[in-house]
């Protein structure tokens, strides 16, 4: 008989959580009440708030805002017929100005102007369950964890940096471990030697690219790179990336769990989102003073989809 794990009682709030969710991603059309969802989860109000908030890291209210606005933005660009009421009145909300209102906060723009745009972008995804693979593991890796996914649209922009060749997640051999820290040592190193004297004022935004465009027998094209900017670096070389539409998963604290994640968002997130991975760059984009091994690290994955 197998013995219980320590994992065991995160593992029983973990499932409260997903019925929770369920619940919520169900009934949309509702004006959820805190209420109903605390008597769904067999918490009271505030143990629903907090666990909530620290397993999935934003409360009740602002998620079900957020997936609802969501929602109804997808259905603005799916029905270009519909109206904005009746968009409104479908996700809950009781006239059109409380939905314009809410729609504008979190987008920045109205739902008409949304729609003109044809743009799909800003949007939360539902929470979803993410964990290792591996079901035997009793080791805190292998402990669920909740996932929020986001799509979002860039449009064209180029970098400069440096490159090299990496064997990837579903490599036979993957090295992608070791590769990409010698190719970012190895940028480094270049910027160092065709950088002004001057230190510019703030320090770029940085970019990892992999460029599943140039796919060798068993290896891809990794960036090391910066934004293009006054203080770009001329003896370095530049890539454009195109305007694409991503699927964005975040990742907070060390680099080493970030390949579990990513296992996931390929293997069960996408084929079950609705969107399809194309070929293309996928970016990884760092925080401003991001530390490799740091618990605070944070760092987004964004995977052109169509």
């Amino acid at each position: 008989m197998k013995q219980p794990t320590r994992c065991s009682a995160k593992t029983a709030h973990f499932t409260r959580i997903e019925k929770v969710l369920e619940f919520i991603h169900e009934h949309l059309f509702l004006t959820l009440s805190l209420d109903d969802l605390a008597q769904k989860s067999c918490w009271s109000r505030w143990q629903l708030q907090r666990v909530f908030t620290a397993e999935t890291g934003v409360n009740v209210a602002q998620y079900i805002r957020e997936i609802k606005l969501s929602r109804a933005a997808e259905q603005l660009l799916d029905n270009s017929s519909e109206r904005v009421l009746d968009v409104a009145l479908s996700f809950g909300f009781n006239s059109e100005v409380s939905f314009s209102r809410a729609f504008k906060q979190f987008f920045g723009c109205s739902p008409r102007d949304y729609r003109k745009r044809g743009i799909r972008t800003g949007l939360r995804q539902p929470i979803t369950s993410a964990s290792n693979h591996d079901q035997e593991r009793t080791d805190l890796q292998s402990i669920p964890h909740f996932t929020h996914i986001r799509i979002e649209h860039k449009d064209a922009f180029a970098l400069a940096g440096h490159h090299g060749e990496i064997s990837g997640l579903f490599s036979d051999q993957p090295d992608f471990q070791q590769s990409v820290p010698r190719i970012w040592r190895e940028f480094e190193l270049l910027k160092t030697s065709s950088h002004p004297v001057d230190e510019p004022p703030l320090r770029p935004i940085r970019y990892g690219v992999i460029d599943t465009l140039t796919i060798g027998a068993d290896h891809l094209t990794y960036w090391a790179a910066e934004a293009v900017s006054e203080q770009t670096y001329g003896s370095l070389p530049s890539i454009v990336i195109p305007k694409q539409e991503y699927a964005v998963l975040p990742h907070r604290g060390p680099i080493e769990g970030l390949k579990p994640k990513l296992e996931w968002f390929f293997t069960c997130w996408l084929p079950q989102s609705g969107y399809s991975g194309v070929d293309g760059f996928e970016l990884e984009i760092y925080s401003e003073n991001y530390q490799l091994d740091s618990e605070d690290a944070y760092m987004e994955y964004w995977l052109p989809i169509e």
